[in-house]
């Protein structure tokens, strides 16, 4: 019974029914019609009997009515031998004429009925087959069009059918592969973006360098040389750092990046990502102040993170003036671990504050040296540990960048 579950199914079960129960009824119909012929031909010929005496002895009419209702075994037995005697002891000839009479009322009738349910049944099937035929065409041409690349076909059937829920199905198929297919554009569009700026930012560094070695091929004099050195040494260390940075975003892109997941205190944090910015804020004489909770910790890795928030601080650093002053806050709740470097430079203005964390993008307060991708990079990292920055500034007040470190979500 569970094919009944189909619509498909369901549908020809009932019409099938429909047809036998047709078949059935009409059957009953022509033997009840059968019987009432017989019935007649039967008082007939009772009639026909008692005619034929009463019309010769009168005076036994109510006996032989009697005998014919309620016959006894004396009375068959002794008409069974006159009819013997005349040549009718299978009742052939009588039957002959009301058989025949019979059979010519009711075989035309019967193969009616015959070539009807035939007929019937073909159509039936004729029709379950066509439409089944119908319903494969139509999925046929959608996958074609569908390995052709168009994908805004919309297959979804709100029957039950099994057609419908096959229908159904090749849709989820369809969205599926439409998003793959968005996925990968939006993944070669980025690609080739990457591409472009990758060349950009390096082309800049290696043209100095360039430029540089002709230079000390001329000879120039020592001090000259020095300073050329100095140069070559800072472009190299440039694009060590850039080249660095770019796999490290390249490998958090693919997934690859292999994140720890163990206990951080958000102290020992601070002190290893504020190890490689101790000389620039010496240098800048700038003011560094810490306040936290001294058990405040996260789940993640302290590598990792630690790299992210050098880069934070030292966007910090960069922005501002010698000194000035920042400040590192650190706290922690059932919900998240948090982190708040603020500074009092120049701030970011606010046509730059949407994009300040995208790749490559320079604002207009951006250095020199700066390729735009140290933020980015810091955001990469953190996403990927089920973390998230924002940041909040005011051009010539300050900038602040709050980090937080969610539970559970490593």
């Amino acid at each position: 019974m569970s094919l009944l579950t189909h619509t498909d199914s369901r549908r020809l079960f009932f019409s099938v029914m429909a047809l036998s129960l047709s078949v059935i009824l009409l059957t009953v119909v022509l033997s009840l019609a059968m019987t009432f012929y017989m019935n007649r031909a039967l008082i007939d010929t009772y009639a026909a009997i008692v005619g034929t005496v009463t019309q010769n002895y009168p005076q036994v009419e109510a006996q032989v009515v009697r005998e014919l209702s309620e016959p006894n075994d004396h009375s068959v037995s002794l008409g069974h031998q006159v009819l013997t005697r005349y040549g009718l002891q299978n009742l052939g000839a009588a039957q002959s004429g009301i058989g025949g009479d019979l059979m010519a009322r009711l075989l035309p009738t019967g193969l009616v009925l015959s070539g009807l349910t035939c007929a019937g049944f073909t159509v039936l099937l004729a029709w379950y087959r066509h439409s089944i035929s119908a319903q494969l065409a139509g999925l046929s041409t959608y996958l074609r069009r569908l390995e052709a690349g168009d994908y805004a076909l919309d297959v979804r059937d709100n029957g039950e059918g099994s057609f419908s829920l096959l229908k159904n199905d090749l849709y989820k198929v369809t969205v599926r592969l439409r998003e793959q297919a968005e996925l990968l554009h939006k993944d070669k569009t980025a690609l080739s973006n990457l591409i472009t700026d990758i060349s950009h930012q390096i082309k800049t560094p290696l043209t100095s360098l360039g430029v540089l070695a002709d230079l000390l091929t001329e000879d120039p004099p020592e001090a000259d040389q020095r300073a050329f050195v100095e140069r070559l040494r800072a472009q190299i260390g440039r694009i060590q750092w850039l080249v660095a940075a770019l796999l490290k975003l390249a490998r958090l892109d693919a997934g690859t990046a292999a994140f720890k997941s163990e206990p951080v205190a958000l102290r020992d944090l601070l002190r290893r990502a504020l190890e490689p910015l101790e000389i620039p804020l010496e240098i800048k004489k700038q003011r560094l102040e810490i306040c936290g909770e001294g058990e405040a910790s996260f789940t993640g890795d302290l590598n990792w993170s630690a790299e992210a928030l050098t880069n934070v601080i030292k966007n910090c650093v960069d922005h501002t003036s010698e000194g000035g002053k920042i400040e590192i806050t650190y706290t922690a709740n059932a919900l998240y671990a948090e982190i708040i470097v603020s500074d009092d430079g120049e701030g970011i203005p606010s046509a730059d504050l949407p994009y300040i964390f995208n790749r490559f993008y320079r604002g207009k307060n951006a250095g020199q040296n700066s390729v735009g991708i140290g933020l980015a990079l810091a955001k990469a990292i953190f996403n990927a540990q089920g973390g998230d920055i924002a940041v909040r500034s005011q051009h010539g007040i300050g900038t602040s960048f709050e980090i937080r470190f969610f539970r559970g979500v490593v």
